[in-house]
């Protein structure tokens, strides 16, 4: 059973706490990438409409500088849309676009030597760009993008450059700088949330996945089990006549100690019809079932205490996780204990409060713990990623597990409240 995915699940403890790592990855994301470079080349195009529309009417006014910004605007906005459609960098172009498009801007306001025309609905436009930015780019490299705003309201209000502008109000000249930066910071926490739930969904839909392809399987497993024993049980149910008379015959005959011996030969091949039904609780059942006919075909049968009702109160995952966790590891080691020494012993007990589990199963070599106290992975590619989920769901029902070795026994203990 692959458990990395699900040990990934469980170590979420904070949810909407992700790092910029995180972040970035799912930026990165294929699905997330043709998403934004969709949404990017929408906005470009409707911003060149926009601009195309807008120069109409100043060539008309025959006011040219406001031909040729929107003219520089229009092409610049349609390179960057061939190179949005044409790559994958659509971060890189966001954080090009923006710092460009302000650049433009800087050179708009200060050539402009008609103070009888507002820039206001520029300056608007500029604080509008973190909230574009960070849609189009993620939170990360959109905040990037943001600064562009920044730097440009700081050279032209915080410098001598201010003096090249037509007037503004005090107030435009002092705030609009610190306002810009509320409005960065807003941006930046609105998309980060965004992002965040798009990440737990995201998440959540694999979780999901996972367990439906791992309750499939399991399905699956179980009934080719189901299947299996349908035709054992229906071969000796035809060979059972032969059977009784070749045991009537040993028995008339005296011949006490070939038909108790023929019992035991006859006990024996009724191994193979593997226990379908353990507990009321169907996932420890179905696990219980696949992993003792998996004992049987490694030559031993598991020896299974359960009492586990159909409900109770702890997650369907969780149970599934702690319970395959247990098994898995203890027929593992068993593939590499002589044959003749295998066997696997399982108790796994709710009794109205607290879920216990035991196992307790030989090992080929003495088992070594690390700091933690989990048992250190002896697989070539080592994990241990089952014992650590194990102690994981163990504290998360404040509860404990415990790995120990006594002799050639490895046993496995876990406690957990469920109320």
């Amino acid at each position: 059973m692959n458990l990395k995915l699900t040990s990934a699940f469980s170590f979420y403890k904070w949810k909407h706490r992700y790092s910029i790592k995180e972040l970035i990855e799912f930026e990165n994301d294929p699905n997330v990438v043709e998403q934004r470079k969709r949404t990017i080349s929408i906005l470009f195009i409707a911003f060149i409409i926009y601009s195309i529309s807008a120069t109409i009417p100043a060539l008309m006014a025959s006011y040219g500088h406001a031909v040729v910004t929107n003219i520089f605007v229009q092409l610049f906005l349609l390179t960057n849309l061939i190179l949005v459609r044409t790559t994958r960098k659509h971060t890189n172009i966001a954080i090009f676009t923006s710092f460009g498009l302000c650049l433009i801007l800087f050179l708009s306001f200060i050539t402009e030597t008609d103070w009888t025309i507002g820039m206001d609905a520029y300056w608007l436009f500029v604080l509008i760009l973190p909230f574009v930015t960070n849609y189009l780019a993620g939170v990360i490299y959109g905040g990037i993008s943001a600064l562009s705003g920044f730097v440009l309201s700081v050279t032209l209000f915080y410098t001598d450059l201010v003096n090249y502008l037509q007037p503004y109000g005090r107030n435009m000249v002092q705030w609009f700088p610190i306002i810009y930066l509320v409005a960065l910071f807003t941006a930046a926490v609105i998309e980060y949330e965004l992002t965040a739930y798009q990440i737990d969904k995201k998440l959540s839909d694999e979780k999901l996945a996972y367990f439906q392809n791992e309750r499939t399987r399991r399905l699956k497993e179980q009934l080719s089990i189901y299947q299996n024993n349908e035709q054992v049980i229906r071969r000796y149910k035809h060979d059972l006549r032969h059977y009784n008379r070749v045991l009537a015959s040993l028995i008339q005959e005296k011949e006490y100690d070939k038909a108790a011996e023929y019992l035991r030969e006859f006990d024996s091949m009724l191994e193979q019809v593997t226990v379908v039904s353990f507990c009321e609780n169907n996932i420890v059942n179905e696990l219980l079932t696949i992993y003792a006919s998996r004992c049987q075909k490694l030559g031993f049968k598991m020896r299974v205490k359960a009492m586990v009702p159909e409900r109770f109160p702890m997650e369907e995952t969780d149970l599934t996780s702690l319970v395959a966790n247990a098994l898995e590891n203890a027929v593992e080691a068993q593939e590499r204990v002589d044959a003749d020494k295998r066997q696997i012993k399982i108790e796994i007990v709710y009794n109205g409060k607290k879920l216990k589990l035991m196992t307790q199963n030989p090992v080929a070599v003495a088992t070594s713990f690390g700091n933690d106290g989990l048992p250190i992975s002896t697989r070539d590619i080592p994990s241990g990623i089952g014992s650590q989920q194990i102690k994981s769901i163990a504290e998360k029902y404040s509860g404990a597990a415990s790995f120990t070795q006594e002799g050639n026994n490895f046993i496995l203990k876990a406690v957990m409240t469920c109320l």
